[in-house]
């Protein structure tokens, strides 16, 4: 149960840090006990060096990396080799860890011409209190020619209530011919409160539409009758029952109770 409950709260601890020897349910969360910050910044430091060696690619959403990897053939590893700036991608996702000096430097970074610092820039803010100001510098961004950007400021705007802000990007990811984009949309639409879904009713047309679209990787749409019985059948039933039944539909009725 408290593991669910962490999976599940509004917002997470920002950094983990358990003694698994004496709390093997990992109940007690020990990042910000004084005692073991010297711990604490040592790993992170071994986390954040492994990362930047391997190019981990958890750093870059996943709608992004389809795009980016067309420049590679479709090959995710190469856009992580090829990844000049992944210390400064880094460097933007770890800034909620900083408190108020962080929140400073994600609104630098919202104007970045790196689409995932554009990203992490604007998923850093969630973990603050959002003024106006703050979301008259969104607003744009949900215009920004990336999905995982234009997604990230829908959902900032949504999760502040200004739904109205955010229906374009939402809409045009629900149109993409990236399984991906339509699966966020809906995910982000799964997490909303009545009151925002209500406003949101408009999206229907949309959200049916997504449902219908056979395509899953725009530009790299495999050969699906020349793929092996098994992936023909992964490839299914990833965008008819993750994404169909699980996201989009579900997303259909709570629209329509609201």
């Amino acid at each position: 149960a408290y593991t669910a409950y962490l999976i599940w709260q509004a917002k997470k601890p920002f950094e983990e840090l358990y003694d698994i020897e004496n709390d093997p349910e990992e109940m007690a969360n020990l990042a910000d006990d004084p005692e073991y910050s010297d711990l604490k910044d040592q790993m992170r430091a071994q986390l954040f060096a492994w990362m930047i060696e391997t190019r981990d690619l958890g750093l870059i959403d996943e709608t992004e990396m389809i795009v980016r990897a067309t420049e590679y053939d479709g090959v995710n590893y190469e856009v992580g080799a090829h990844c000049e700036n992944y210390a400064h991608i880094l460097e933007t996702a770890d800034f909620p860890r900083l408190g108020e000096a962080g929140r400073a430097k994600l609104l630098d970074r919202l104007d970045d011409p790196d689409s995932a610092v554009r990203y992490w820039a604007i998923t850093g803010l969630m973990s603050y209190e959002v003024e106006d100001t703050v979301l008259q510098k969104i607003g744009p961004l949900v215009r920004d020619e990336l999905t995982s950007v234009s997604l990230a400021a829908a959902d900032l705007l949504c999760q502040n209530n200004r739904p109205a802000g955010a229906m374009s990007a939402l809409k045009r990811a629900l149109q993409s011919d990236l399984l991906w984009a339509r699966f966020r949309a809906g995910a982000n639409l799964s997490f909303y409160r009545r009151e925002v879904l209500a406003q949101m009713k408009a999206l229907i047309p949309a959200l049916q539409a997504a449902l219908d679209n056979p395509v899953c990787y725009g530009p790299f749409e495999p050969d699906w009758d020349a793929l092996i019985p098994p992936v023909q059948t992964m490839y299914r039933e990833q965008k008819n029952t993750i994404v169909g039944q699980w996201v989009l539909q579900r997303v259909i009725k709570r629209i329509e109770l609201a």
